[in-house]
């Protein structure tokens, strides 16, 4: 039976999450709340066989109410990310100012970590001095005691060997490669694999999201935007500078959302079609839109910084409070779109 109580603003939990934290904390939701809760374990494994855990909640099991997919940290460096996604279902699951409209009006699938072995790599790193990004790839002689700038890749072999890693956001196979003539060396940190689904972590999330199939509505893909004071609201497409049919709809629910979770400086999000940043093609929301058939996509980047400092509570409460406020304001943006979040009293239509 649920402790429905108010958990307040603060933070559960202090500490960045991992794949051990994920499948602990999961689990004993899954124990305490089984009519509600239900723990999946994706397949297959990753590479340093780490599991790839998602968390879907029903407030009612005996109907279907529409879906949020709720996915995190395919960048390995957004540390934040998994403890967003579970403090949202912590408060979903036990937090009375969440059960309405949140909790009882959709089912939720949340994936807090798709990258682990990138996530416990960046964060083994974090201590030694930092050195360009290529010159740590190529330059093994170079990694003693460093760690590259940036680390935007899955871990696909022994972290001793040269260049190794695929970058999962341009895995999938939707338009892959079609945003560059030739492809980049394995190397960078943009190296899309040798062939689309080549790597675990993105055949785990094509296999999962395919058997939810049309029980999906709404996807938001969670991430980190490493420059300070840019933050963003993203939507598909990102392989062309084509807007997508609804694209109207996408941005006008992205401005809303912007303006519900202005930042803590009175700055907004930017929100615009994810293609006007630069091209990137076999990126996962584009797949969700364009083959799953999802029409409301997004990508949320709230400012993460790069190896942030662990015992330094604040970076992990700012980037989980304003993650979480830009995700709950972009359902809100939904249900405003849809009139789901207005009531007419004499004429007049008033938002709750």
């Amino acid at each position: 039976m649920r402790n429905v109580r108010s958990t307040g603003s603060s933070l559960k939990y202090i500490e960045y999450f991992d794949e051990k934290n994920i499948i602990e904390v999961t689990n004993r939701m899954g124990l305490e709340d089984p009519e509600m809760v239900h723990v999946v374990h994706l397949s297959p494994r990753t590479v340093h066989n780490n599991t790839i855990v998602a968390l879907e909640l029903r407030s009612d099991t005996h109907s279907r109410k529409p879906g949020i997919l709720v996915i995190g940290t395919l960048n390995g460096m957004a540390w934040g990310a998994p403890n967003s996604i579970i403090e949202l279902a912590e408060k979903l699951l036990y937090d009375a100012n969440y059960q309405t409209p949140f909790f009882n009006d959709y089912d939720w699938y949340l994936i807090p970590l798709v990258n682990p072995d990138a996530l416990n790599f960046t964060k083994s790193l974090q201590s030694f001095s930092t050195i360009n990004h290529m010159v740590w790839a190529r330059n093994m002689t170079a990694r003693n005691n460093t760690k590259p700038s940036e680390w935007y890749k899955n871990v696909d072999s022994d972290t001793l060997e040269k260049c190794f890693g695929t970058n999962i956001n341009r895995n999938f196979a939707y338009h892959w490669q079609d945003d560059v003539h030739k492809t980049p060396e394995n190397c960078s940190q943009y190296y899309p694999g040798p062939k689309p689904f080549s790597a675990p972590e993105s055949q785990a999330l094509q296999r999962y999201i395919h058997k939810l199939g049309d029980a999906i509505n709404f996807a938001i893909h969670v991430e980190g935007s490493f420059v300070p004071k840019k933050e963003y609201i993203l939507y598909p497409w990102q392989y062309t500078l084509r807007q997508p049919s609804n694209g109207r709809t996408l941005q006008a629910i992205g401005e809303y959302a912007a303006r519900q979770a202005r930042l803590p400086d009175g700055r907004l999000y930017e929100v615009h079609q994810n293609s006007n940043d630069g091209r990137v093609a076999g990126s996962l929301t584009d797949y969700i839109s364009g083959v799953l058939g999802t029409e409301l996509v997004f990508l949320v980047k709230p400012y993460h910084p790069k190896y942030p400092n662990i015992s330094d509570t604040s970076i992990l409460e700012t980037y989980v409070k304003k993650t979480i406020t830009a995700l709950l304001s972009l359902v809100r943006g939904w249900r405003s779109s849809t009139k789901q979040n207005t009531l007419s009293f004499f004429g007049k239509d008033v938002e709750f």
